[in-house]
């Protein structure tokens, strides 16, 4: 999957996405809102409703119009879009505050911020959930290959004659309870058989030839199901974590970008600083234990990762908070508490965005080799057993015209005769019995095909 796949597909404007992002956007606007004197205390949620939905439905539109474009829409095309709407919510914020509560709206500093969260956030986010979406395609494609190579394998392991053998019983265990049911009727009804149980018995027995010729198409046909085509959310999670150092990285670079803006302007500089300082430990803690976790245990990372990494962003949460509230580079404690929350879900969206994107985006590049590799031999398999199934089944066709295809025909042909005309009781008798001999010998000759006897011989 190329980056333009992934940011230009489905999820690029879903509206999925729009609802996941409306309460971090919720709790950041409550954050720049605290020092803009709104007359209610309820302002700042009704501005952070209506930024919401403006900007999800510039993106929503924007996303659709594009859409009627471009099938995958280009990378440019969409940051614009995301940008636009961003940009917007700055403007509505800024209109509503100095609407409100009559203070500077400072739409290009607003506008500014929301812009660079937006394009520091929402691409990565993107891009981490449409590679988890093709982490469930590729590994239901990878189940359904392993699947569909473990039932043809045994067959290309398998001899002609095993081949021949397994055709023999399908289509004899499919024929001869049919048959036998055909002989009860019939039996059962000899002694009032009119010209509607002639018809009828005649339309049976031509079902009967259908399915004999039918059945050889279909002999070698499974009857299990396959797996299902998309795997589970837990199967395509378990990925160990790869490059440790780079996520805490850009997990550290998203969370400053978040909260340190707002932090500078409301409540000073040494705030911004607490802000960076505590970000940058989290992140440390963050690529410090897998790293380390993949120096020591290797084999715990690789069956564990996902616990191991949920260990990391706790404990990177947790000094995070600790640093925030006792590191006394900000004096004033309060300013710590409201930051908290949000850098502490700042820490949390950004470590899942960011492990996904580069854990999942190696993980399905292999994934994808593999199913190659995999769909490549399956087609070998495949070509190999039509030939052989292809070569036994006229070989059994040959053998059943005979015995079996042509009793049952010149059954039939006795029966449309017997319908068609007028016949004394005791020619019917004599239909009859001739139809059952013909039948038991019909049985008999499938009986001798499923053992593998050859080509019966006919009395």
């Amino acid at each position: 999957m190329t980056v333009r796949e992934a940011l230009g597909g489905p999820w690029a404007a879903h509206w999925m996405l729009l609802i996941a992002f409306l309460p971090p956007s919720t709790l950041l606007v409550l954050l720049r809102e605290t020092v803009t004197p709104f007359p209610e205390w309820w302002w700042p949620l009704v501005s952070a409703l209506v930024q919401h939905v403006v900007t999800g439905v510039v993106i929503m539109l924007g996303g659709a119009i594009a859409r009627r474009v471009h099938a995958i829409i280009p990378v440019a095309t969409i940051l614009a879009i995301w940008a636009l709407g961003a940009g917007l919510r700055g403007i509505v914020a800024g209109a509503i505050a100095h609407e409100v509560a009559g203070v500077d709206p400072e739409f290009l500093t607003r506008a500014a911020v929301w812009s660079i969260v937006s394009l520091v956030w929402v691409p990565p986010l993107v891009y981490a959930i449409a590679q988890f979406e093709r982490r469930r395609l590729v590994i239901g494609a990878l189940d359904v290959a392993e699947f569909e190579v473990n039932r043809e394998r045994p067959l290309a392991d398998s001899s002609a004659t095993k081949v021949q053998q397994q055709l023999r019983h399908a289509i004899a265990a499919s024929l001869l309870p049919a048959l036998d049911d055909l002989q009860s009727s019939l039996d059962a009804s000899r002694s009032a058989l009119d010209r509607a149980s002639v018809a009828e018995l005649s339309l049976r027995l031509s079902q009967l030839h259908d399915d004999t010729a039918d059945l050889l198409d279909s002999a070698h046909s499974p009857a299990t199901p396959p797996p299902p085509s998309r795997a589970t959310l837990r199967r395509a999670l378990e990925v160990p974590p790869r490059r440790p150092w780079l996520t805490a990285l850009l997990v550290g670079v998203a969370t400053t970008v978040l909260v340190v803006f707002d932090a500078w302007r409301i409540f000073g500089p040494l705030a911004a600083i607490e802000v960076i300082v505590s970000t940058v430990a989290a992140s440390l803690i963050i690529g410090v234990v897998p790293a380390t976790v993949a120096v020591i245990r290797p084999d715990v990372l690789e069956k564990q990762g996902q616990r191991t990494t949920g260990i990391a962003a706790l404990l990177g949460i947790f000094v995070a908070t600790f640093l925030m509230l006792n590191s006394g580079i900000d004096p004033i404690t309060w300013h710590g508490l409201l930051l908290v929350p949000l850098l502490a879900i700042g820490l949390t969206i950004a470590s899942g965005t960011y492990l996904s994107a580069i854990v999942l985006a190696d993980a399905n590049v292999e994934a994808d080799a593999r199913l190659a590799a995999m769909l490549e031999e399956l087609e070998e398999l495949r070509s190999h057993n039509a030939r052989v199934i292809d070569r036994e089944r006229r070989r059994l066709s040959d053998l059943m015209h005979g015995p079996v295809q042509g009793r049952i025909a010149a059954c039939i042909m006795a029966l449309n005769f017997h319908a068609s005309g007028d016949h004394d009781q005791q020619q019917a008798q004599s239909l009859t019995d001739s139809v059952l001999d013909h039948l038991r010998a019909v049985s008999r000759d499938l009986s001798q095909i499923a053992a593998g006897v050859g080509r019966p011989t006919s009395p």
